[in-house]
């Protein structure tokens, strides 16, 4: 599994760097695919928890946005609609679909290995890395992970400050991936608890 996790974020990267400057590799969905495929590799309960608590945060709105726009045609957030614009004879279309693995892998992952307390711990320290890289490597109008503006608003709208903006963000990404895996962390040891 670990190993066709891994083949599909290489040929992903290979053909986004074919195509688009390298800041794209810091999109979460991008870069947490490598880590999931390490996290399934060595049986790593720690980053596999930190990469579905991440992924629960992040790209939950990415899942929605795409399954209904493809479904039903209505777009919930039109974060996207890029996907539309490959179409369906695009390679990249496909290959975008890795936001589709990332959380029901995890969950697979978990499964084995079992949830970690920590996790959140695991995925505050990759934001805060793949939201600097973003902020350091990518512009103001491609806004990679969002962090110069939110990627809900529909024109660019540059902070004033976009270093503390970035810097918030990653901020609360934190306190949201503390809540979930308390939560998550929680309920399944009050399920376990019952058994």
């Amino acid at each position: 599994m670990a190993v066709a996790v891994l083949l599909i974020s290489l040929v992903d990267s290979y053909v986004l760097l074919k195509h688009e400057h390298f800041s794209q590799l810091f999109w979460f969905c991008n870069s947490v695919i490598y880590l999931l495929a390490i996290g399934l590799y060595f049986r790593n309960s720690m980053m596999l928890t930190g990469v579905f608590t991440g992924a629960m945060v992040v790209q939950i709105p990415w899942v929605l946005d795409f399954l209904l726009r493809l479904f039903f045609g209505y777009s919930l957030f039109g974060i996207t609609s890029y996907m539309f614009d490959y179409g369906f004879d695009n390679i990249r279309f496909y290959l975008e679909l890795d936001h589709l693995l990332i959380i029901p892998l995890s969950i697979y992952g978990i499964k084995k290995t079992g949830f970690h307390k920590k996790g959140w711990v695991f995925a505050s320290v990759v934001a805060l890395a793949i939201n600097t890289g973003a902020y350091l490597f990518s512009s103001t109008a491609d806004n990679v992970n969002c962090v110069f503006y939110s990627c809900f608003s529909d024109k660019i709208i540059a902070n004033a400050h976009p270093l503390a903006y970035m810097l918030g963000w990653t901020f609360l990404l934190c306190i949201l991936f503390y809540i979930f895996n308390k939560i998550t962390y929680k309920t399944l040891n009050r399920k376990e608890n019952k058994i």
